[in-house]
């Protein structure tokens, strides 16, 4: 479990676009000998080069390999996919899949994984979460400064809460406007006070939904295309949890995807499960793009 790997900077709009370009332009951008190349090619400082870097990595954006020549960075299906058909990152679908990726990484995001899939308090302080997250910390082996998980804090907040009003139109314009921002997933509730905002079902693409429900249940699907209602709205790294999903418009997204002809929904005794026709994840983020 890590903290502040990304050096204190938030995520910001502009980035993902930034670094794929470059990734795809020089494989080695990222690798420690090629700095000097970095800062000029992304147009920031050393360390915020750094930061990109990590960002690619735990958005499940890039892979890196270590040879002679220095760390090669390469693009992943995901980051291909959407260098293809929304290299801006303007879709709300592309949105939720980096927010999904980035919420399940326990190992390397470890605060992002916490709060939406561990810390269950619809309201928090600053205090508060980070009194539930030193705690987490502590119970699973790790101690870090207090004032480092303050800073953790303020990076988690920063990369879904912007301070300015969020403006599509100018929003390109702008990187240092949250990158999550338009998910609204967590909103300002008061002076220093934020709460978890409820995600309704029409604002998650259905196509996307079951993306994301694939990647979280590849190996329990292998072999059986069926998965239980409670497990993906309830056990954490599950769409319920990450995207802040009530059983409704859970429930109401799944009925949608069966309508479809996606998926087969199933009451049997009250045992709520579904079942997959088709599990090519990447098969349906396609879809959601050709839409």
């Amino acid at each position: 479990m890590l903290i502040k790997k990304h050096g204190s900077f938030y995520l910001r709009n502009g980035w993902p676009t930034k670094c794929i370009n470059a990734v795809s332009d020089n494989e080695f951008v990222f690798s420690p000998n090629a700095e000097h190349e970095a800062v000029d090619e992304l147009g920031v400082g050393r360390v915020m080069v750094k930061s990109m870097r990590y960002w690619m990595s735990v958005l499940g954006l890039s892979v890196e390999v270590h040879n002679p020549r220095g760390v090669n960075t390469r693009l992943t299906e995901l980051a291909e996919l959407i260098s293809e058909n929304d290299i801006y990152c303007q879709e709300m679908g592309t949105l939720w899949v980096l927010h999904r990726n980035l919420a399940t990484n326990i190992d390397n995001a470890t605060a992002w994984y916490w709060g939406f899939n561990e810390y269950n308090e619809p309201k928090f302080s600053k205090e508060s979460f980070s009194d539930g997250f030193e705690a987490f910390l502590m119970a699973n082996g790790n101690s870090y400064a207090r004032k480092a998980i303050e800073q953790e804090f303020d990076c988690f907040k920063n990369t879904y809460l912007s301070n300015k009003e969020f403006d599509i139109s100018r929003i390109l314009d702008e990187d240092t406007v949250a990158f999550f921002a338009p998910l609204k997933l967590i909103k300002s509730s008061g002076k220093d006070e934020y709460e978890k905002n409820p995600t309704h079902y029409s604002a998650i693409p259905v196509e996307v939904l079951l993306y994301c429900i694939i990647m979280d249940n590849s190996k329990s699907l292998d072999g059986n295309n069926q998965i239980s209602f409670d497990t993906i709205r309830y056990e954490p790294k599950q769409v319920g949890c990450y995207f802040n999903l009530s059983d409704s418009s859970l429930m109401m997204l799944l009925q949608t995807a069966e309508n479809r002809g996606y998926i087969k929904l199933f009451n049997n005794f009250g045992s709520r499960y579904i079942e997959f026709l088709d599990r090519d994840a990447l098969g349906y983020l396609r879809k959601y793009y050709e839409q």
